[in-house]
């Protein structure tokens, strides 16, 4: 003979909202109707299985005690109020939406003036008045099951809230630090360039971002000799800046004697320096391009040195253009590396124009090998049979005006030398 067993049923699995689906709904009611709407015999009668409806006194709006047992809220309006009645009640039952929303409890409203609620845009739906109970236990039900979904996003929104303050707390402290290093970098730059005799300095400075790759300087080495160069940090930045500031103070133009001083070959310079950089192993490949030079206002003569910096330009009266090349790898790659002393003679009306790589977009349209020139821009061209003042203000203003000139791709830098004409 088979026994047979008989077994309950499984019990239903909770929902993934946190309520179980034989579960009671509780339901808040608050009534500005002056009569018994229908949907109330429904919600408390013997029928309304799936649900516990209990009244809510709107005068003690401000006790949250009330509203914590709570699932989803029912507000009847009172249709009979018009804009001449008595407007407290409108009044009361908004700051009770207002509450039941800071309690993220959503709110079922019955009313024929859905604009009176329309500033409450999340957790309150508005149905008709005389609508029937089936579209009015949907809505409570709906609300009900997604109300601990709401508190868990909610509670995700908070915990963005306060991640979000302490990220704009880190963006201010570093603004104000980077605000700090770009003011310490310009209190590195010359702020008035010199002018002897016939000879006149003039610079631009444009850094893509607080803190720049480029640097340069001018500077009197003795009665009749300047010294002066600009270099470029790969990248720009902070990383870039600290690097400038490590050149400000490696060069070392001058070598000291025992009865007085000699100055240091411009090619000596750059080795020296390019040794420094070396011997510091900077981390991702880290490198620096520089043009230095050294004039001698008593023959016009500069001698300089070049390592892997863009080559200068040194513009005629006539509008002639040579570029002054020289020989030597970037610094801080080989300590090894040597680099070639070069030297021109300078005639009157003559510039030289140094600049870092980041004017070349604007500068050059086409750079054919070496040594054949490159293809100049001819708005840049034009410019440079301005006096030297005119032409850094032109040259900003015609980047200014360049496509992309408010996120510029790489720091601008130009230093110019003219031999003035004495009339």
């Amino acid at each position: 003979m088979t026994q047979t067993t008989s077994q309950s049923p499984a019990p239903e699995a909770p929902s993934r909202f946190g309520k179980a689906p034989g579960e009671r709904i509780n339901i808040g009611v608050l009534q500005h109707s002056r009569g018994k709407h229908p949907v109330l015999g429904a919600l408390l009668g013997p029928a309304a299985t799936w649900c516990h409806a209990a009244p809510v006194d709107a005068t003690q709006q401000n006790d949250f005690g009330q509203l914590r047992n709570f699932d989803v809220m029912l507000f009847i309006d009172n249709r009979a109020i018009t804009d001449l009645d008595d407007r407290n009640q409108v009044r009361q039952a908004q700051d009770t939406l207002e509450l039941m929303r800071k309690r993220r409890i959503g709110t079922v409203v019955l009313t024929d003036r859905p604009w009176q609620f329309s500033k409450f845009d999340a957790g309150v739906v508005c149905i008709p008045y005389d609508s029937p109970f089936e579209r009015t236990e949907g809505a409570l039900r709906a609300l009900a099951h997604v109300r601990p979904l709401i508190r868990q996003i909610d509670k995700q929104y908070i915990s963005m809230q306060r991640l979000g303050r302490t990220l704009q707390r880190r963006f201010e402290e570093t603004d104000r630090e980077l605000r700090l290093a770009s003011r310490l970098q310009h209190d590195f730059m010359p702020h008035e360039l010199p002018q002897h005799g016939p000879f006149k300095f003039a610079s631009m400075f444009r850094p893509c971002s607080w803190v720049s790759g480029d640097i340069f300087d001018v500077f009197r080495l003795d009665e009749t000799h300047w010294g002066f160069y600009l270099a470029d940090a790969v990248g720009h930045g902070v990383a870039a800046g600290l690097l400038t500031m490590y050149i400000k103070h490696a060069i070392r133009p001058k070598r000291v004697l025992e009865n007085g001083y000699e100055l240091v070959p411009p090619n000596e310079v750059l080795g020296h320096l390019n040794a420094l950089l070396a011997a510091q192993r900077l981390p991702d490949s880290q490198f620096i391009t520089g043009w230095y030079g050294v004039l001698n206002v008593e023959t016009k003569e500069v001698q300089y040195a070049v390592a892997g910096h863009p080559p200068a330009m040194l513009v005629s009266p006539d509008g002639k253009i040579q570029e002054l090349h020289g020989e030597g790898c970037v610094l801080g790659i080989a300590a090894d590396e040597t680099y070639s002393n070069e030297s021109i003679t300078l005639s009157p009306g003559q510039r030289l124009v140094l600049y870092s790589d980041g004017l070349e977009p604007t500068l050059i349209v086409r750079r054919p090998p070496i040594p054949e020139l490159p293809e100049f821009d001819p708005a840049v061209i034009r410019l440079l049979d301005l006096p030297a003042d005119s032409f850094i203000t032109q040259l900003r203003t015609l980047l200014d005006d360049s496509p992309g000139s408010l996120a510029q791709a790489d720091d601008v830098s130009v230093l110019t030398l003219d031999y003035l004409v004495q009339a």
